[in-house]
This record gives C-alpha cells, sequence and structure tokens, in this order.
C-alpha cells in the first residue's frame, strides 16, 4: 500500500507524461500552429534537455547564456529563465584560480572561430554550493538553418568521483612502487654486502696460498725481470711480480729521472675495484699520498684511509726502487679493504723493490749504451752526408746558377737549367732538413723561421705552387720549439703527397700568443671521415697536448685545408 504522498507524486508524473504524450501527437499532426506550435516546441525542448543527467547549455555569439537544462542551472545556482543574458563572469566560477571565466570564454571563441567541435576538455568548476567539481566538457559550433554558426551548444558530465578515485589509484600504486624500491634497495645492499663478505673470505685465502709461495715467486720475480733489457717490458714484469707475492686491488709502478721528476708509469686494477683515474703522467702521480710519503720517508710505508689514491683506496702500501742509495722510482699497491696491509706485506713489496731495482738500473744501462751508440752513427751519418752529399748538392745548385747567369733568355735549355737549379736547392733544403734530424740538439740552435723556410724550399722544389710565406722570428723554448717545427714538417707534408694543391701560405706569427698557420687550396677532405691515425693527425694532436698548445683541422672536400697551431706562452715567459 502506497502512501498519499508518493501515490500523489506518481499520479502527478503520469498525468504529466500524458499531457506530454498529447502535446507531442497534436504537434506532429499539424493541429498546433504559430505561437501555440511554437510554444509546444520549445516546452518539448525543455523536457528534453530536463530529462538528461548530463548538464546543457548554448550561448551566443558573445558567450552570453542563451538556455540550459536543471542539471547546469543546478551548479550556476541560477533559474534556467533568468540565465539568458549573463555569461561565465557572472558565475560563481568567475573569479577561479586556475579556471576563470575568461578560460571557458576562450575555449567558446576557439569553437565559434574554427567551427570545428571540441570533446573531452577537462576542466575545473566551482558550482554555486561552493564545491569544486570536475569537469568533462564538450563544445560544438551552435548554428541556424542556413549552416551559420550562431553561437556555440555545450554539455558537461560531472567526472569528480571519478578523478578522485584515479587520483586514490595513482597514490596507492606510487606508495607501492616506493616500497618495491625500497625492497629491492634492500636486496642489493644485502646481495653487495654478500658479495663483498665473499671477496673478502677469498682474498684472505688467496693470501695464505701466497704466503706458502712466497719463496718460489719471488724467485721466478727476479728470473723475469732481469730476463729482458726492455724497461717497459721489465715494468710488466715487476707487475706481475708483485701479483704473486702480494694480494691487491691495484698495482702501480713509477720511475723517476735523477731530478725526480715522473718518467715512466705501468698500473694494473683488478676487475670490479671501480674507477682508476687516468690523467696526463706529470700530474697524476705527483699527487698521490704514498708517493709525497715515499719521497721523504725510506720506506716502506703502510697508509690507511688515503687523501689521493688512484682508484678507491681504504690502504695503500709503497716501497721505494733504488740502487746503492739512488733513487730510480717507487712501487705501491692499494686495496679496498681497511687496515688490510700490515708488516708481512710491507716486507714482500720491499723484496720486490729491491729486485726491481736492479732490473731497472740494468734496462737503463742497456738503453743508455744503445742511445749513444745511435747517436754516435747518427753523427758519423751526418757528417759523410755534409762532407759529401751536401757539398755535392751546393756546387750542383752553384753550377746551375750560374749557367742561368750566362744562358740568355730565349736559349732552349734555360728553362730545364733553372728545373735542375730548384731541384738542386731544394734537395739541398732537404738536406739540411735530414742533417738536422740526424743531429736533434741542433734543431733548438736553428730559428723556427730559418727550420720553417728549410722544409718550405724542400716543398717548392717538388711542386709547382705558389707560396705565401710570413714567418716572425719567433723565440721558444726547446719543447715548444720542436713542437711547431714538428707539426709544421707534417702539415707540409701532407700539402706534398696528399693535397694537389696549387698554393701554399704558411704564417707564424709572435707574441703572449704564437699561432702556425699551414692553409692549401687543394682537394681537401671531410675531418669527420678521417681515421684516426690517418695524414698523422693523431701525432700533431699529441705534439699540441705535450706543450699546452691548442691545434685546430678545419677542411671539406673541394675546398682546401687549414691547419693551425695555437700555443699561448706561459705568464711571465717573453
Amino acid at each position: 500500500m502506497h502512501d498519499v504522498g508518493s501515490g500523489g507524486t506518481s499520479a502527478s508524473m503520469e498525468l504529466r507524461a500524458a499531457q506530454v504524450r498529447d502535446m507531442y501527437a497534436r504537434l506532429l499532426q499539424g493541429e498546433l500552429s504559430g505561437t501555440d506550435a511554437l510554444a509546444a516546441s520549445q516546452q518539448m525542448l525543455q523536457i528534453l534537455m530536463d530529462s538528461m543527467a548530463n548538464a546543457v547549455f548554448w550561448k551566443d555569439l558573445n558567450s552570453c547564456y542563451m538556455g540550459c537544462n536543471k542539471v547546469f542551472a543546478r551548479f550556476a545556482g541560477v533559474e534556467p529563465n533568468l540565465l539568458v543574458g549573463m555569461s561565465d563572469r557572472d558565475m560563481p566560477w568567475a573569479d577561479s584560480q586556475a579556471f576563470s571565466a575568461d578560460w571557458f570564454i576562450d575555449w567558446d571563441k576557439h569553437v565559434i572561430e574554427t567551427g570545428e567541435p571540441a570533446f573531452g576538455i577537462i576542466e575545473q568548476l566551482r558550482s554555486a554550493a561552493g564545491e569544486e567539481r570536475w569537469l568533462q566538457t564538450n563544445k560544438v559550433p551552435l548554428c541556424d538553418l542556413d549552416g551559420r554558426v550562431i553561437g556555440v551548444l555545450g554539455t558537461f558530465e560531472d567526472i569528480t568521483n571519478r578523478r578522485r578515485a584515479e587520483e586514490e589509484l595513482q597514490r596507492t600504486l606510487d606508495e607501492l612502487d616506493e616500497r618495491v624500491q625500497q625492497r629491492t634497495a634492500q636486496l642489493v645492499l644485502a646481495n653487495e654486502s654478500l658479495r663483498r663478505e665473499v671477496e673478502d673470505r677469498v682474498r684472505l685465502q688467496a693470501e695464505e696460498r701466497l704466503q706458502r709461495a712466497y719463496a718460489e715467486a719471488l724467485r721466478d720475480t727476479a728470473a723475469a725481470m732481469t730476463s729482458t733489457l726492455d724497461l717497459d717490458e721489465v715494468l710488466r714484469q715487476v707487475v706481475t711480480g708483485v701479483e704473486r707475492v702480494v694480494s691487491a686491488d691495484l698495482i702501480a709502478v713509477v720511475l723517476v729521472d735523477a731530478d725526480g721528476e715522473i718518467r715512466n708509469a705501468n698500473h694494473r686494477a683488478s676487475f670490479g675495484y671501480g674507477e682508476v683515474r687516468h690523467e696526463r703522467l706529470e700530474g697524476l702521480y705527483s699527487q698521490l699520498s704514498i708517493l709525497r710519503r715515499l719521497g721523504v720517508d725510506e720506506g716502506p710505508i703502510i697508509i690507511d684511509e688515503p687523501m689521493d689514491a688512484l682508484g678507491a683506496a681504504r690502504s695503500t702500501l709503497g716501497a721505494r726502487i733504488s740502487v746503492a742509495d739512488q733513487l730510480m722510482g717507487f712501487l705501491f699497491v692499494e686495496s679496498a679493504v681497511h687496515g688490510f696491509y700490515t708488516a708481512s706485506h710491507a716486507e714482500r713489496l720491499g723484496a720486490v723493490a729491491d729486485q726491481a731495482g736492479a732490473a731497472v738500473s740494468n734496462a737503463r744501462l742497456a738503453r743508455t749504451a744503445t742511445e749513444v751508440a745511435a747517436a754516435e752513427e747518427r753523427q758519423r751519418l751526418a757528417h759523410e752526408l755534409h762532407d759529401a752529399v751536401n757539398q755535392t748538392l751546393w756546387t750542383s745548385a752553384l753550377t746551375a746558377e750560374s749557367l742561368l747567369r750566362e744562358l740568355g733568355d730565349d736559349d732552349p735549355i734555360r728553362e730545364r737549367v733553372d728545373r735542375l737549379h730548384r731541384l738542386s736547392r731544394g734537395a739541398l733544403s732537404e738536406m739540411r732538413a735530414l742533417l738536422l734530424e740526424l743531429r736533434p740538439d741542433d734543431l733548438t740552435e736553428v730559428g723556427l723561421d730559418e727550420l720553417i723556410n728549410y722544409l718550405i724550399s724542400a716543398l717548392e722544389c717538388r711542386r709547382t705552387l705558389q707560396l705565401r710565406v710570413d714567418l716572425a722570428n719567433v723565440q721558444l723554448d726547446q719543447d715548444a720549439h720542436h713542437t711547431f717545427y714538428r707539426v709544421a714538417q707534417e702539415a707540409l707534408r701532407n700539402v706534398t703527397q696528399h693535397a694537389e694543391a696549387t698554393s701554399v701560405e704558411v704564417r707564424l706569427t709572435d707574441g703572449p700568443v704564437v699561432e702556425l698557420c699551414v692553409v692549401d687550396d687543394g682537394r681537401g677532405f671531410d675531418v669527420e671521415q678521417v681515421p684516426s691515425g690517418h695524414l698523422g693527425v693523431a701525432i700533431m694532436r699529441e705534439r699540441a697536448d705535450s706543450i699546452g698548445a691548442r691545434l685546430s683541422l678545419d677542411s671539406r672536400v673541394g675546398g682546401g685545408t687549414v691547419v693551425r697551431l695555437v700555443y699561448r706562452r706561459p705568464e711571465g715567459l717573453p
């Protein structure tokens, strides 16, 4: 049994539905006309709009509301008939920070101006009740019977609950992901700890085995180091010998000259030790804590937690390499385990260092003897070339020059004599350059501009070129002097062998910044496609790096080549 209220409401709804059906039937049958038909149509439209679950609204070209359904009216807090003529600037959401009235009006303008619908606009609206609601809005152009856009028709669905559910789901997923990451990190730490524990146990077991094999290994090491006179091979054998008697994550041997400057080095690190520093030789080892200590103490020396090391060292051990109180270098090892090295390790490393001293001394003596013999042979060859070939070339050039003065301009052999003269002078320049190669010490005694002129004269005899030469009288220290000469030599050699050029320009300018520039108009090449060892590029760059200069190479196919060496003099030097 229904109550009165429910029955009344049901009866009222049935009556209202019957009236709508009757009105719709009369409208279709043409029984209504004029203002009655218009009123009936408007009433039917409003009934349809009010029956929709989503909000519906329509605006004119100025974004002023022309109508809406009850859902929209509840959001706006205005009766549908009072909404007509109002705009979003009159609505509760007009002054919203993120989605103000201008936001909604701009979308209206976009749809009206483009004539294209906009679907799925996600926006936030403050309702008349003061609630911030998330909406998914669709807007389409509103057109008259002739297809002209006269406004915009819009609908929106309240998606606040769905959006909140999505946000809650995302928060849950984020929390779950964070927990997984934390657990993964804990497992990684546990695995790392276990790995280190296993490695430490393996290292300790290896140390015990090394102690038993110490005497035999020391004997074999001595034999291996003294079996060769090649200094680089001696260094490798020293490192290998240390591997057999001292457990280490990194082993290094460093040799110094009579002035204490580092000249040779070799090191070897175990897999997994971490990043090992690789810098210029003179700057790398001089910073190490163990070498600074060995420079003032006899050693062997143990340092735990060193401030500077080649790798991630927590313990280091080092010893001097010397013969008869003459310091020849240092031998040191590093470990990633704190307090790893003991007096027993120091004794073993010291024994290897003593053996290394004898082997290094022998290798240096052998190298010195070889260098002396080579120098003597170069001197002998230079004297022979100077006394024989050089004099012959000079005589040939002088004879050709004399013949040129005697021959008339129209003499048929004048061109060949002139060619002979240029070839002789070029060969003489090449011979001078060759003599300097045989006597390297003389390179610094000849001015840089004169040396480069020798190279240019030799180039001129081999190629018919237009030459533009501007060489300043530049004074440099020995290393820079040699570098500029070698780079010029390599650049001009490339012109001769590869460029196929018709003109070459060579400039040498002086000042706080010294610059050498060799320019040719040859066939050029693609700098990016040249192998690292081709055209001597790698050698030129290494020479430039050795003095802190900058070498640039600019070339393109068919566009010639520019080689430029720029060197800034050290402050305080002329």
